[in-house]
C-alpha cells in the first residue's frame, strides 16, 4: 500500500483523534481507496496485455521477415557416382638423435626423431557410364 493509504487507514482506526470521521466521510474515503486500487489493477492488467500482444506480433513478424530474404527452395548438392578417393599410405620410423656431451652432472636423454615417407595414392577410377 502507498503512504496515503497507510496514513488514511491509521487515521480511520485511530480512536484517540480529536474529531473522528463521521460515517459518511469514512464511507467516502473507503470508496476512494477502492477506486484507486481498481485503477491500479486495470493499469497493470492493460500493461501486461499490451506486452503479451507486442511479443506475439514480434514473433509473427520476425520469422516471416527473415524468410522473405532467403531462398524459396533449398539448393540441392550434386550427387557423386565415383568411388571414394583412397588416402595415401604413410610409414613412419623413429630414430633417436644423440645430443652433444654436457659437463653437468645430469645425463642428457636423446630425443627421438620421426621420419615419415608417404606412398603415392592410387589414381581414382571412374565408374560413370
Amino acid at each position: 500500500m502507498e503512504d496515503f493509504e497507510h496514513e488514511l487507514a491509521r487515521m480511520m482506526r485511530d480512536t484517540q483523534a480529536n474529531t473522528p470521521f463521521e460515517d459518511q466521510h469514512r464511507q467516502r474515503l473507503q470508496a476512494g481507496v477502492r477506486a484507486r486500487r481498481r485503477a491500479r489493477t486495470v493499469w497493470m492488467a492493460t500493461g501486461s496485455a499490451l506486452t503479451i500482444a507486442g511479443l506475439g506480433v514480434g514473433l509473427e513478424v520476425l520469422p516471416s521477415a527473415s524468410a522473405q530474404g532467403g531462398p524459396a527452395v533449398p539448393h540441392h548438392r550434386p550427387t557423386s557416382t565415383t568411388a571414394p578417393v583412397p588416402t595415401p599410405n604413410r610409414t613412419c620410423t623413429t630414430v633417436p638423435v644423440p645430443l652433444p656431451a654436457h659437463t653437468s652432472t645430469t645425463v642428457p636423454v636423446p630425443l627421438p626423431t620421426r621420419t615419415c615417407a608417404t606412398a603415392p595414392a592410387p589414381a581414382p577410377t571412374s565408374t560413370a557410364k
